[in-house]
C-alpha cells in the first residue's frame, strides 16, 4: 500500500535537551496509526513537525508526496490538526471563526455556506452557530475546533487527544467518523492516553520514547504480552506448589488464589515445560496451565516496565 508519510531518521532537539533521537515509520494511506508514549516522549514535538509547526533538527518527513523541507505550503493544504486545546477564537461567532478558517484555506465562496452548515449540522453546533465560541462548553468547543480542522477536506488528520472533553455519545459519534474518514482513504495520526481507544481504532500504532521502540497492531501485541501471563491450576497441593513456584527462577511473579496461581514468566516457551517439569518431578498433578488475556493497557504498561528494568 501506498504509504502517505514517511518519517525518515527525525531527530530534534531543544538546546542540549533531546527530544527525537531517530524516529522512522512509513504511514500507509487510509490507515488510522495511533501514536503512544509517555508523558515526554517526544509525541506531541513530532505531530508539530509532521504538521508544519516547527522545523526538525534533522532527518526528512514526506507527506502525501511532498517533503517538509521543501513544500510546506502545499502539505498544508491537505492537512488538518486538532489537538487537546481547542485552537478557535472566543469572541467571534461558530460562523465567523468558520468563515475565517475558509479563507486561511482558500475554499471557494461558492462551497463555504453548503459545506460549514454540513458540519456544524454533523456535529449538533447548527444551533449554537451565532453565538461566540467563548459561550460554548469545553466539549462543544472541542468539537468546533474538529470542524475547523476538516473544514477544507483534508487527506491527512493529526488528532492528538481528540475525544478530551467530549461526552460519550459525541465521542463515540467521533470514532465512527474516524473509521468512515479511514475508509474513504483519509490517512489519520491518533494519539490518546486511553489506551482502550487506540485499541478500537487504530490498524497499527508505534510506542515512541525518543525513538520507535515498538511498532505493532492492538492485536499482535496483546497476543505477545498473553503469552507471558499464565494460569495455573494445581488442585489440592497449592501449598506445596508455592514453594516451588516461588523458588522458580522462570517465575517472575506470582499471584495466589486458593489452587491457582497467576504467574508473569520469563520466557514462555522454555518457562512452562521447566516449571511443569519441576511441579510433576514433586508428585504434583498439574490440571491446567494456560496463557491469560491481557488488555492493551496492560501490555503497554509491562513494556515500559520492562523498558525502565532494562536501563
Amino acid at each position: 500500500m501506498e504509504p502517505a508519510i514517511v518519517i525518515k531518521d527525525l531527530k530534534k532537539s531543544f538546546g542540549d535537551k533531546k527530544v527525537l533521537d531517530g524516529i522512522s515509520l512509513s504511514i500507509p494511506k487510509g490507515t488510522i496509526f495511533g501514536l503512544l508514549g509517555p508523558n515526554g516522549a517526544g509525541k506531541t514535538t513530532s505531530l508539530r513537525i509532521l504538521s508544519c509547526l516547527i522545523e526538525p533538527t534533522s532527518g526528512e518527513v514526506t507527506i502525501l508526496g511532498h517533503q517538509i523541507s521543501k513544500n510546506k505550503e502545499e502539505i498544508r493544504k491537505k492537512i488538518g490538526c486538532v489537538t487537546e486545546s481547542p485552537g478557535v477564537y472566543d469572541k467571534l461567532s461558530l460562523l465567523d471563526n468558520l468563515e475565517f478558517f475558509a479563507s486561511c484555506y482558500q475554499i471557494p465562496k461558492a462551497k463555504r455556506a453548503s459545506r460549514i452548515e454540513y458540519l456544524l449540522r454533523q456535529f449538533d453546533l447548527w444551533d449554537r452557530r451565532n453565538d461566540p465560541a467563548g459561550r460554548l462548553s469545553k466539549g462543544m468547543k472541542q468539537k468546533l475546533s474538529i470542524v475547523c480542522a476538516i473544514l477544507h477536506d483534508p487527506e491527512v488528520l493529526f488528532l492528538d487527544e481528540v475525544t478530551a472533553n467530549l461526552d460519550p455519545v459525541s465521542t463515540r459519534k467521533l470514532k465512527d467518523l474516524i473509521r468512515e474518514w479511514a475508509a474513504a482513504g483519509k490517512t489519520i495520526i491518533f494519539c490518546s492516553h486511553i489506551l482502550a481507544e487506540i485499541d478500537e481504532l487504530c490498524h497499527e500504532f508505534a510506542i515512541i520514547k525518543g525513538e520507535v521502540i515498538r511498532l505493532t497492531t492492538p492485536q499482535k501485541f496483546r497476543e505477545e504480552w498473553t503469552t507471558y501471563n499464565v494460569l495455573l491450576d494445581v488442585g489440592s497441593d497449592s501449598q506445596k506448589s508455592e514453594q516451588i513456584i516461588k523458588a522458580a527462577e522462570e517465575v517472575e511473579t506470582y499471584q495466589r488464589t486458593e489452587d491457582q496461581f497467576h504467574l508473569r514468566v520469563a520466557n514462555p516457551k522454555t518457562s512452562n515445560p521447566q516449571l511443569i517439569k519441576k511441579l510433576v518431578a514433586a508428585d504434583i498433578t498439574v490440571n491446567y496451565i494456560a496463557p491469560i488475556s491481557v488488555s492493551l493497557e496492560d501490555s503497554y504498561l509491562s513494556l515500559l516496565n520492562q523498558e525502565k528494568e532494562a536501563i
